[in-house]
């Protein structure tokens, strides 16, 4: 038998088709022939992957109409033609059925081309749904973020402008000399408070805002300064509460504490 003739038996040998005869020839000459091998590797591939490759899909319009006109315009042999595994002096015509196996190794590799070609594109969409999904978060924290800077614009806009805004300015104590702030309060409005050249803090310690009027000193708010000592707080007045006669500025442990821990490192007096 020649090369082509157990090279057309290839796709029935990887479907295991061909009878004991028949599949001991081709074993031999995949034996001593590598394009032999090369080709049954690739067609044992797609054999393998029929209905367990991918999903069940329908091959494009095009590769079958190729393929059936592949079949109907192969010559037909006569009966005196032999069969690659007979002996040659009576070997039948080549079978029709090993054409048809031969066209449904081709329709398998179509469709898990095509199947692969499909999941590619579903794993892509889902790329991008996750990376939209990313971006909209996002965009959300940072629609959250212009929310509440907005709100604290709102409300030192209306502590400023309101026409019983009191403004009392803060000096750095012995402790903290280079340092200064301003209070901006307004029973109707609210209290905002700056300072800038505050020196950093250890880790557990945040610096505290109080109004004092007359020996009662109430908490307004913590505050840690950024990386250039500046800072600022705002925090609501408690309505009909009497004007302070002074503000000043404490180092406490986080969260705050119900009386000022001493000293005090920035004061100042209302006037």
């Amino acid at each position: 038998m020649t090369h082509d003739e157990l090279r057309e038996s290839l796709p029935a040998f990887a479907l295991g088709a061909l009878d004991a005869g028949e599949r001991q020839a081709v074993a031999s000459h995949l034996e001593t022939c590598a394009e032999c091998r090369a080709e049954l590797a690739e067609l044992e591939r797609a054999v393998a992957g029929i209905g367990l490759d991918a999903p069940p899909v329908t091959p494009p319009a095009h590769l079958r109409s190729r393929v059936l006109n592949r079949i109907a315009t192969e010559p037909q042999q006569s009966k005196a033609h032999t069969l690659p595994f007979a002996p040659k002096h009576d070997r039948p015509a080549p079978s029709v059925n090993r054409l048809a196996l031969a066209a449904a190794v081709t329709l398998a590799v179509g469709a898990s081309i095509y199947a692969f070609a499909l999941r590619s594109e579903v794993a892509s969409l889902r790329d991008s749904v996750a990376t939209t999904q990313a971006e909209a978060t996002r965009l959300r924290g940072e629609l959250t973020t212009l929310r509440r800077n907005w709100v604290e614009v709102t409300r030192v806009m209306d502590v400023l402008k309101a026409p019983d805004m009191l403004k009392v300015d803060l000096k750095g104590q012995a402790n903290m000399p280079g340092a200064a702030g301003r209070a901006f309060w307004s029973r109707t409005a609210g209290l905002m408070f700056t300072a800038d050249r505050l020196p950093p803090l250890p880790a557990g310690r945040v610096y505290q805002l109080w109004t004092i009027t007359g020996t009662v000193a109430t908490g307004a708010g913590t505050f840690t300064p950024d990386a250039q000592g500046a800072a600022s707080v705002t925090a609501p007045v408690t309505a009909g509460v009497a004007v302070p006669d002074a503000f000043g500025v404490t180092i406490e442990p986080t969260g705050g504490s119900a009386t000022p821990t001493m000293p005090i490192v920035l004061v100042g007096a209302s006037k």
